[in-house]
């Protein structure tokens, strides 16, 4: 059994330290959705120039019940330590994490 729990911390991280999370809302239909990065394997090196050491793109789509189909996009630079540097988005924006959590504390009470 400590076999394979080592195996899987080896392999899968050691939970949520390795994760970079940023909270966006589509500027079309208003969703709020959450971008998850595996700092330790979602990363492309950058060489030469440029705003960081690594580099990552994503595009993500709402839930699909506001028949929103537009694709945000989130591009993020992280210096050589994995610390965010710089970021951009379109189709989006970003908010915080307050505010992604606030309607969501609102539409459960």
């Amino acid at each position: 059994m400590g076999f394979m729990k080592k195996l899987a911390e080896l392999f899968g991280g050691k939970g949520e330290e390795n994760i970079h999370r940023e909270y966006v809302r589509c500027t079309r239909c208003k969703e709020k959705l959450v971008v998850r990065v595996n700092l330790l394997s979602e990363l492309t090196p950058q060489y030469g120039e440029g705003e960081g050491a690594y580099y990552v793109r994503k595009g993500v789509l709402g839930s699909g019940e506001t028949r929103c189909f537009q694709t945000i996009e989130v591009e993020l630079y992280f210096d050589y330590d994995k610390c965010l540097v710089s970021r951009y988005i379109t189709g989006g924006e970003f908010i915080t994490e307050d505010e992604f959590c606030a309607d969501a504390a609102e539409s459960a009470a």
